[in-house]
């Protein structure tokens, strides 16, 4: 069978034309360092790599969830830690008070209790770092605004929480209804102001005013307990959510690993392969020139 001279060139055109297109995909492979640039290299790779991929964008997504939480529930550790250190302080000074202190010692002791309510305020209006108020629940205001007295709660009684995984969700903080016993006997805030006033009156002496330090006394005791047992709560939380961390990085390097055993390419495979090829292409383009030369001097 004889082959025309148009069809040899054809033939012989579009084999380096194809070799030219085979190098050109290697130098993509090893440019992206992928071995699946289009999904026709691959088809079943490429279908497992989507969704490896998937599942590694999940992973990464609970991390950024628990990275969040993890920044709320410690803003809301350190302050709680703040405020059982000014309400062992106001306790403290309730002792203090309640053993015969002279007209002095009561104004000195009732100045100092004010200033303790002032900061037990300023804490209880903490924000995050994104600038929500960690004890008003699902209303971003302020949730302690009276100046002087019993506390006046603006926020709401719910618990905000962050969902970590498709299946889990964890609480990130508690309303200060619950934290400071808002309503109660045990109000730290109410309790403090109310001691304040009763140190002030210099009619209040002797029994009377013995038990209206053990009041304060008890009160104050109860609110320390109970943000006590808060902060206990937080630990755990924050613990929980360590183990997450450590379990769902765990996945993300495994899907990671797997996208790369699939997706990579042997850099000094491809590099041989390349440098083949182009040997390969060159030998091909010059037996192309010298037989096209040949075939042009036969036809003069």
């Amino acid at each position: 069978m004889r082959i025309s001279t148009s069809s040899y060139f054809t033939m012989n055109l579009a084999a380096m034309q194809d070799k030219q297109a085979t190098i050109f995909h290697v130098q993509q492979q090893m440019a992206t360092s992928r071995r699946i640039v289009t999904p026709s290299d691959d088809p079943v790779g490429a279908a497992r790599a989507l969704q490896t991929a998937r599942a590694l964008s999940v992973s990464e997504n609970s991390l950024e969830s628990i990275a969040k939480a993890q920044t709320r529930i410690k803003a809301e550790s350190t302050t709680l830690e703040a405020i059982r250190q000014v309400l062992q302080s106001a306790k403290d000074t309730a002792v203090s008070a309640g053993t015969n202190p002279s007209t002095q010692e009561r104004t000195s002791f009732a100045n100092y209790l004010t200033q303790v309510y002032d900061d037990l305020r300023g804490y209880a209006n903490s924000t995050d770092a994104e600038g929500n108020y960690i004890f008003s629940g699902f209303k971003n205001v302020s949730p302690f605004q009276q100046i002087t007295g019993a506390s006046n709660y603006q926020g709401d009684n719910a618990k905000r929480y962050v969902a970590i995984s498709s299946n889990q969700q964890i609480q990130v903080s508690d309303s200060g209804q619950e934290v400071f016993s808002v309503g109660t006997a045990n109000d730290p805030f109410a309790v403090i102001s109310q001691f304040i006033t009763d140190l002030q009156n210099s009619a209040l002496t002797g029994a009377a005013f013995d038990a209206a330090a053990d009041t304060a006394i008890s009160g104050l005791e109860n609110a320390l307990s109970k943000v006590e047992q808060i902060s206990d709560h937080v630990a755990v939380r924050f613990q929980q959510l360590d183990t997450a961390k450590e379990t769902e990085t765990q996945y993300k390097l495994q899907y990671e690993d797997e996208l790369d055993r699939i997706e990579s390419v042997d850099m000094l495979t491809a590099g041989v392969q390349l440098q083949l090829l182009q040997t390969t292409l060159e030998a091909t383009q010059k037996a192309f020139i010298n037989a096209s030369q040949l075939n042009l001097f036969n036809l003069l």
